[in-house]
């Protein structure tokens, strides 16, 4: 209602006219300064994610079945070691393909460093019957 009763007033620099919607100097600055924290904190949960907060050791017996393995918290890194008699298939995309997975054989150790705990899936699947042993680096679950 103010508004309203409110003259039409041009307001004019260096010669132009300009826009009366300005932001307070002091409130443009407080908003910058509110986006810079945010982003700061974002990129300090990033570097803690990358800090181990435990280890995990599983062993699983595969067969020519894909087993999903669902992981929580997410892990920073692993180590799978191929200790049966045929080969294992690992993937750890969140789009599981068989195509896209890597070949482990027997008496074979794989490593997968992640750097940041991402992992969160799994799927091994055997070319027979063979035994996975996984050794997991855990990291924070900040999601």
């Amino acid at each position: 209602m103010a508004n309203e009763l409110a003259p039409k007033v041009d307001v004019i620099e260096n010669g132009r006219q300009v826009s009366q919607e300005r932001i307070d100097p002091s409130v443009a600055q407080f908003i910058m300064q509110a986006s810079q924290t945010a982003q700061l904190v974002k990129m300090r949960k990033l570097e803690e994610s990358k800090v181990p907060t435990g280890t995990k050791s599983l062993k699983y017996s595969l067969t020519t079945e894909v087993k999903h393995i669902k992981i929580g918290p997410p892990w920073i890194s692993f180590s799978l070691i191929n200790s049966g008699d045929d080969d294992i298939y690992v993937s750890t995309t969140d789009e599981h393909d068989l195509l896209d997975s890597v070949a482990v054989e027997k008496d074979e150790t794989i490593n997968v460093d992640m750097g940041y705990a991402i992992i969160r899936e799994i799927w091994l699947k055997s070319a027979g019957e063979s035994t996975a042993r996984l050794h997991a680096k855990v990291g924070r679950d900040d999601r």
